[in-house]
């Protein structure tokens, strides 16, 4: 019987830790939080902190693993390298590992290998090194650790400046802030997988984010891009170029781009070592092109045989279901949606009783609908449509509102 260590038993991990079993094998798994979501479905597992190397390591030695890894998180990604490469088995070089957790580092390697780079970048330590340099606005401040948009700002005004920075250490865990040159253009994501000496683009997927003058905020995506063939070979060579910058050998990467308005170039504005959230990876990829990102990396990491390649091209596009702030109160069955109109699936990502808050990160949101269409406009248009539909299946009572 086949044992994978997985490091991490969290949200993101647990449909991972699933899927192994599903396969016959067994699942264990760490984490420091005793109660943590993947142990109900996992073989086994032990509370040891997913940043203690040396005993993840010795837990690994103790179940004579066959392979270790993680899922959809890059905090993990130097313990499960570490592991790896103590027992010969199948990761990214540590090396990698290591930078994957710092975005200045990224894109810094990047700049080192001659990817497009525009305007300026640096990482200050805390809110005062702001007064050593010079901010040409408009500008993007995150945390260099961040994740789902937690601590991200664009600012466009001076007075914004300093809340901004405030505001990006909060969510910093090692009090690492990075700022770089705000780039004006369309923006995409884009998915990719290397295996065997082979990288695979599964998907250019074109990002929709909007703020309507009633508030309401329109965010999702959708594949394919609509780009034509030169923009879409413009970014694979990118996206290509700084996987071998980055030294990614194994396994998932996502990427965020920006096509630029100014000289039509990608821009790599953020690189994700690992798959890509918002159902990315879980959902677009698997639907319009007939591969699962989970069980190839499975497989992959066992030193299994896998098949990679696309199957096919369809058009599927989704809409995070934003709706206005309070208490979700009921939410109402959803079968009369799903499977009409082509709406393929919704998945709640809260429940009733949870808070709805003011969009301001990834995670302010009920969850995703999923639509497909001929085109990739008639599945956005599928997918807009039915988020509309669905603020009426989702009851939220603001707060301070009577019955």
């Amino acid at each position: 019987m086949k044992r994978i260590l997985v490091i991490g038993a969290g949200e993101y991990q647990m449909p991972l830790i699933k899927r192994i079993t599903e396969f016959g094998y067994e699942a264990y798994c760490v984490d420091k939080k005793k109660n943590s979501v993947g142990f109900k479905y996992a073989t086994g597992y032990k509370a040891i902190d997913i940043l203690d190397k040396d005993g993840c390591l010795k837990y690994a030695k103790e179940l004579n693993i066959s392979a270790v890894m993680t899922y959809g998180a890059t905090i993990s990604l130097p313990t499960v390298s570490y592991i790896a490469s103590k027992l010969g088995l199948v990761s990214l070089p540590e090396e990698t590992a290591e930078i994957s957790k710092n975005k200045y580092r990224l894109k810094m390697r990047l700049y080192e290998n001659g990817l497009n780079i525009k305007g300026d970048f640096f990482e200050i330590h805390s809110p005062e090194e702001i007064r050593n340099h010079r901010i040409f606005l408009p500008v993007v401040i995150k945390p260099c650790d961040g994740s789902g948009s937690k601590g991200v700002s664009i600012i466009h005004n001076e007075d914004e400046l300093e809340n901004a920075i405030i505001y990006a250490f909060q969510n910093a865990r090692y009090n690492e802030v990075y700022i770089e040159s705000f780039i004006e253009g369309e923006e995409y994501s884009a998915e990719a997988f290397v295996a065997k000496d082979e990288i695979y683009v599964y998907a250019i997927v074109k990002t929709t984010f909007k703020k309507e003058k009633d508030g309401s905020v329109v965010y999702g995506h959708r594949t394919p891009s609509g780009l034509g063939k030169d923009d879409t070979s413009l970014i694979e060579k990118e996206i290509k170029k700084a996987i071998g910058a980055l030294g990614i050998t194994v396994g998932s990467v996502n990427f965020d781009v920006i096509l630029s308005k100014d000289d039509g170039k990608p821009y790599i504005i953020d690189c994700g070592i690992r798959v890509g959230q918002n159902l990315i990876a879980s959902h677009l990829v698997p639907l319009s092109r007939g591969v699962s990102i989970m069980d190839n990396t499975i497989k992959l990491f066992l030193g299994e045989k896998i098949d990679a390649k696309p199957k096919k091209s369809d058009c599927i596009a989704t809409r995070l279901l934003i709706y206005r702030p309070g208490v979700i109160e009921e939410i109402r069955p959803m079968e009369d949606v799903i499977g009409k109109n082509g709406v393929v699936d919704v998945v709640m990502r809260k429940q009733v009783g949870d808070l709805q808050g003011e969009y301001k990160e990834k995670s302010d949101t009920c969850g995703w609908v999923i639509a497909r269409g001929s085109t990739p406009d008639e599945a956005e248009s599928n997918a807009q449509n039915a988020k509309d539909i669905l603020e009426n299946y989702i009851i939220i009572k603001q707060l301070g509102e009577s019955k």
